[in-house]
């Protein structure tokens, strides 16, 4: 391990504060580092492995496809692409697609596509509408996007073109919304802001001045999509079908694919030559993803939703015993965020799960985030809550707050 972390640091640009410790091997929601240690996965790694670690029926699919072809390119047909375009178009809404590697690439062809559309419509159309507490991926188009100031911190200048409104703000909208506004972005819940859901209101407000100011609404799906929130898409939690959705992460559960997908009127607006992706779309990709919405099809949503209400009545009930630590569940099919007194801090009760086998995620200020595998089962979350409990326990014995 000691050479691990000796190289590590040695040849790899530190842009990750890693936890020493170095995961070989993983099933469902157990994963298992290079001395045999076993740790409850309730990150997904960060919203990825959604179906699970090592899962066969997404494995064996892509084991098929590379023996037959990896890549040729998108200058040809790829067969599982209009496969798996059908697929997700079933699972959300009629339209077109567009295959990448990531979810800030899906963000960056969806700012691109808005702004063709716009500026097609009328020559001043650019202008970008984020919210507050956003996240949108780590490239200078989706930090631009994105409404935390520590992800574009030193990184100035950035895309022009882009305002941000406040979380829910109706008023705010309304004063920024204008002629020259392209697109509006928005997640059905911030995940990276604190597990933060949008309100009806709100989303009912964007869709009026929609209709009004000719904009497109863009759905950020990239950690709320694909059952995440207890449905296919995050959008269909709210009474609105948006012009265009961005996804990756669990689209592949652990291979790179992202995806735009646009209603065929704005796909109308484009052309060939416009964007492009050397890697996206490839036939392993494609073959995951198809995999991955089968898996989606086969029950899962109902049983997301199962363990959902189940989680979030263990939370409570924790809440009502540590109600001086525990501030408010947030939950939301199994996106979940606990967010603790300022007094507790978030890091210290990361640190204190990991100490007790527990991977988990910190997000917002000061909320404890959690995505687990939808493989978990009832038994994984008593495990969870009994040690979040005695670590609760401990820091109200032991602290003065």
């Amino acid at each position: 391990m000691k050479d691990l972390i000796r190289n590590s640091a040695e040849f790899l640009i530190p842009f990750y504060s890693r936890t020493p410790i170095a995961i070989v091997s993983g099933h469902d929601h157990w994963v298992y580092d290079e001395r045999g240690d076993k740790y409850l996965d309730l990150t997904s790694g960060i919203g990825v492995t959604g179906f699970g670690h090592s899962n066969r029926r997404i494995n064996d699919a892509i084991k098929r496809q590379l023996d037959k072809i990896s890549h040729i390119s998108n200058l040809f047909i790829i067969p599982g692409q209009a496969e798996l375009a059908e697929k997700i178009c079933n699972a959300a809404f009629p339209g077109k697609l567009f295959f990448c590697n990531s979810g800030a690439e899906a963000n960056e062809a969806a700012l691109k596509m808005a702004r063709i559309r716009g500026i097609k419509r009328n020559p001043g159309k650019s202008r970008v509408l984020s919210l507050s507490g956003s996240f949108h991926g780590r490239t200078i188009a989706t930090i631009s996007m994105t409404g935390q100031e520590k992800y574009r911190r030193g990184f100035e200048p950035l895309l022009p073109g882009v305002d941000f409104i406040g979380f829910n703000d109706e008023s705010e909208l309304e004063k920024k919304m204008g002629d020259d506004v392209c697109a509006v972005f928005l997640e059905a819940v911030q995940g990276e802001g604190g597990i933060n859901p949008l309100s009806s209101a709100f989303i009912k407000k964007v869709r009026d001045l929609s209709k009004k100011f000719d904009f497109l609404i863009i759905f950020d799906e990239v950690q709320t999509g694909l059952g995440r929130t207890g449905r296919n898409f995050g959008y269909q939690n709210f009474d609105i079908v948006p012009d265009m959705i961005t996804m990756a992460k669990a689209l592949g559960n652990g291979f790179p694919i992202g995806a735009v997908l646009a209603v065929k009127d704005v796909a109308a607006f484009m052309e060939a030559g416009m964007h492009a992706s050397t890697f996206g779309g490839n036939f392993l990709a494609c073959a995951a993803g198809c995999a991955v919405m089968d898996e989606l099809n086969s029950g899962m949503l109902s049983m997301i939703n199962s363990l959902s209400e189940y989680f979030l009545k263990k939370l409570e009930e924790l809440k009502g015993k540590y109600k001086d630590l525990i501030k408010e569940n947030r939950i939301f099919g199994l996106m979940i965020g606990i967010e603790l007194n300022p007094a507790y801090p978030v890091k210290d009760a990361v640190k204190g799960l990991l100490d007790s086998g527990i991977l988990a995620l910190r997000a917002g200020e000061n909320v404890l985030r959690l995505l687990p595998p939808f493989t978990i089962t009832r038994k994984e979350i008593d495990y969870f809550c009994e040690k979040l409990a005695l670590l609760l326990e401990t820091y109200s014995v032991t602290s003065k707050y």
